[in-house]
């Protein structure tokens, strides 16, 4: 209903606004809300931007790009045991965040409203004019008239459609079709976030220096990444995500039934595990922003990730029934 960029912005205030408050209360209830407000906000800002990401690369790239904005997380999930290392302070860390924030809000000031969902709500004038910027930027001269004649078919045939509609969230479940693929989709995202958030937890109790063998573990989510930019455009998305989700099963049973007493072979079972659910996490996130309509795709990603919270909820106190 507003875009978004404005969505993305007054999360960003939000998920800001409450992690700076957190670091001046110490009581549990007060801080327990605090924290459930910047995670409402900040949490959420990594799925919007994605979509607005997506929305604006064309479907020869995407598979580049999510992989390269898997990177950029495994990158910062590598240092940041070592960064909470050398502060030692959870103020520390929670300022830090939202200074990342504010840097964040202040690029996206520059940032352009998808042109996707303007073209959606009929704005097309809008998205025309962001269009002709984005390609003069690319060294590419082409006109208002040029983009609007190239998008004629789709705007008259879809967008137009949409004139004055107001679509619920629901509608993913009137189509067959849709229905039976969200909820796969949304069933693989839970499952596979509880055992992420749980193999991972398990690290802690290997014995292990906490802050190496974290950084370590995830570290290895980096050939599992190139792995997917190189075979995801020649394979597809299904059977990869089938076989990344069948490694990832198999190292979880082995752990399981091996009860090995060996802290580094349980180390290289758990990696492996990490591995392979990072790939299928990632596969798993870039479907739905492939597969759904833009007026609700924003709805549904955010719906994904919500059940992904619960799974990770889950997942932690998963890890908190295993034994030592």
């Amino acid at each position: 209903r507003i875009g978004r960029k404005r969505t993305i912005l007054s999360l960003l205030l939000i998920g800001s606004s409450a992690t700076l408050l957190a670091v001046f209360f110490s009581h549990f209830v007060s801080f327990a809300i605090l924290r459930y407000f910047a995670g409402f906000g900040s949490s959420t800002v990594c799925s919007m931007v994605f979509v607005v990401v997506i929305e604006y690369t064309i479907s020869e790239r995407r598979t580049l790009v999510t992989f390269l904005w898997a990177m950029s997380f495994t990158s910062l999930a590598c240092l940041l045991p070592w960064y909470a290392f050398l502060i030692r302070s959870w103020r520390g860390l929670f300022v830090t965040g939202v200074c990342l924030d504010v840097l964040l809000a202040l690029t996206f000031c520059w940032v352009p409203e998808s042109s996707s969902w303007l073209l959606a709500v009929n704005r097309t004038k809008e998205a025309l004019g962001i269009l002709e910027k984005i390609a003069k930027f690319n060294g590419k001269t082409v006109s208002q008239e040029r983009l609007s004649k190239l998008l004629e078919q789709c705007v008259q045939q879809s967008y137009c459609r949409l004139e004055q509609k107001k679509y619920s969230t629901l509608v993913i479940l009137k189509s067959p079709r849709i229905r039976k693929i969200t909820i796969l989709i949304y069933l693989s995202w839970f499952v596979v976030t509880l055992c992420y958030n749980a193999s991972t937890l398990q690290l802690g109790r290997l014995g292990l220096n906490l802050y190496s063998t974290y950084s370590i573990a995830i570290a290895f989510e980096f050939p599992v990444n190139v792995i997917c930019i190189l075979s995801l455009d020649r394979l597809g998305r299904r059977w990869p995500n089938v076989t990344f989700m069948f490694l990832a099963g198999s190292a979880c049973l082995l752990m399981g039934f091996l009860r090995t007493e060996s802290e580094v072979w349980t180390l290289v079972m758990a990696v492996v595990a990490i591995m392979t659910y990072a790939g299928t996490y990632n596969i798993t996130y870039q479907l739905a922003t492939e597969i759904f309509p833009t007026v609700i795709r924003g709805r549904v990603v955010l719906l994904q990730r919500l059940l992904g919270d619960i799974g990770g909820l889950m997942g932690a106190q998963v890890a908190s029934l295993v034994r030592p």
